[in-house]
């Protein structure tokens, strides 16, 4: 254990693990971004119609919130010159000024629509603020501190990205397991019942108790099973493929595919190089 621990700085701070992964991980962000842009543009205009941004006194606050100002003044004007940011950095080279302008822009998205919000446009723009710091030039070591800065970034982004969703999981798994409604299979029975949501095709498809006893476990199972099995090498894969499976489902029968997608997106960031080049 305390070799581990003394090898621990030198896995931050040598070469640049996964870099090309992180930039399939950002270009794959930088797409689910346009596509909820596409779906939220009709609704902005709703939002904005009875709702007023205020300015904000400080310099800083201004700056940051310049592009919810720019929507409240014109909508339209506002996801034009997004959508062409990002189909530019969708095709150029991710570096950091790319990426802290897209974590900007992600979180004024989500205050923008703040009624219409949800937990996956959190999770987007936490994944996003990760992002500033994963650009590298080269995956391999060289001597200098800029390099040993700037691969320790990337690595400590990187690690700290894939706790975040882990977390998610933890969180989640955990407040179901504590919460009797989900032990006993009765919170399966209010999704059921949530017409706005659940999906007219299924009607009648989970109404048994006993099935929706077994779903409500196998969502805690897999929610606290991802927390421990995607570390390991092994069953990585396996974890994430039924995490596709698990959103899809989700995503189908409840409609909630906004952060289905989301946090389908995020598994990119557990992949390796060498598998993104095999997709690929």
């Amino acid at each position: 254990m305390q070799n581990d621990i003394n090898r621990l700085p030198l896995y931050f701070s040598g070469n640049a693990r996964q870099p090309y992964t992180a930039i399939v991980f950002f270009k794959g962000l930088v797409c689910l971004t346009i596509i909820k842009m596409g779906a939220l543009w009709t609704v902005s205009h709703t939002v904005m119609t009875y709702h007023e941004a205020s300015l904000p006194a400080s310099i800083p606050g201004k700056l940051l919130l310049a592009p919810t100002l720019l929507a409240d003044w014109n909508v339209d004007v506002f996801y034009v010159l997004s959508f062409a940011f990002l189909f530019v950095a969708l095709f150029i080279r991710s570096n950091y000024v790319v990426a802290a302008a897209f974590f900007w822009l992600t979180f004024n998205l989500y205050v923008i629509n703040l009624p219409f919000a949800n937990g996956a446009d959190l999770v987007l723009f936490m994944m996003a603020l990760w992002c500033i710091p994963m650009p590298v030039r080269s995956s391999k070591f060289e001597p200098g501190v800029r390099p040993i800065l700037a691969n320790t970034a990337h690595n400590l982004a990187v690690v700290m990205c894939r706790l975040q969703i882990v977390a998610i999981y933890f969180i989640s798994g955990l407040d179901k397991l504590m919460s009797e409604t989900w032990r006993s299979g009765v919170a399966f029975d209010y999704v059921v019942h949530l017409k706005t949501m659940y999906h007219p095709a299924f009607a009648g498809v989970f109404d048994s108790p006993s099935l929706q006893f077994w779903l409500c476990w196998i969502t805690i199972a897999f929610e606290l099973l991802f927390v421990v099995l995607v570390w390991i090498p092994r069953s990585r894969l396996l974890i994430l493929a039924a995490g596709i499976v698990f959103h899809l489902f989700i995503a189908v029968v409840i409609s909630l595919w906004d952060f289905a997608a989301t946090m389908m997106v995020s598994y990119l960031i557990f992949l390796k190089d060498e598998e993104i080049e095999l997709i690929k």
